[in-house]
């Protein structure tokens, strides 16, 4: 079977109604078993929010990880995940050398998850900072098949390293570059409120257009907010159009 090139593979994003499907395929032919992809709208969201919390997220990691880590939790002690906050481009999970001297940089509840993934057969792959973004966060980790030994793996990412890189980057173009509100889920009527906003329209001019009542308007905004990791509704809508999510 002829493996799909990187030209094939963002045509299919392009086109795709859920473009995390055909980059699944494309991840599974090079050895991939899952990944774990997020974005925040801006970074500096993982200063005040935890890492779970802050990350608008698509991951298809086996439901035993997400059980076992906890929903509430799911990346906020991945070591990977901190590294690439302080600026790392590329983590991979299981070290090469000096795995004794690895184990005691994490702390005491990055250790533990470090235990959960790898008993969950989640020990080789590598966490890579994403591109393309002056005021966001985008990330991927990608679990690989389980290798006879971390230099195995570093010969698989050799091979197929940098055809995965750039496929993450052109997923990361197709979700959060064109299309983030696959993510952030907001609906038709909370992206009509935060236009309206936007465009300068005080609440009561909103609900008259929209025919709502101001109840509504306001239980539309919280929706948003919630939705968009916002404390406010004025960064609500900074996000939204950080993110393109508003027709302006």
């Amino acid at each position: 079977m002829k493996t799909q090139s990187l030209c094939d593979l963002a045509e299919a994003l392009a086109a795709a109604k859920d473009p995390f499907a055909p980059f699944e395929s494309y991840l599974q032919a090079r050895g991939g078993c899952g990944f774990f992809y997020g974005f925040t709208a801006i970074a500096s969201d993982l200063l005040q929010l935890s890492y779970t919390d802050g990350v608008h997220y698509r991951h298809n990691y086996c439901r035993e990880w997400e059980d076992a880590v906890g929903a509430e939790s799911l990346i906020d002690n991945d070591y990977s995940v901190e590294a690439m906050d302080r600026g790392a481009r590329m983590v991979e999970w299981m070290p090469s050398s000096d795995y004794g001297s690895f184990l005691e940089s994490l702390t005491p509840k990055q250790r533990h998850q470090f235990e959960i993934e790898s008993d969950l057969g989640m020990t080789y792959g590598a966490s890579l900072l994403l591109d393309g973004h002056r005021l966001g966060f985008s990330g991927i980790g990608i679990w690989f098949e389980t290798q006879p030994s971390p230099e195995a793996f570093q010969r698989e990412w050799a091979r197929f390293g940098s055809e995965l890189t750039a496929a993450s980057n052109l997923l990361d173009a197709a979700v959060r570059g064109a299309r983030p509100n696959l993510l952030v889920r907001l609906s038709p009527r909370e992206i009509d409120c935060l236009s309206w906003l936007a465009q300068g329209l005080r609440p009561s001019e909103i609900c008259w257009r929209l025919g709502i009542s101001e109840k509504t308007f306001e239980k539309h905004i919280a929706s948003a907010k919630g939705k968009l990791k916002a404390r406010t509704r004025d960064q609500a809508l900074a996000k939204a159009v950080l993110l393109h999510l508003l027709p302006l």
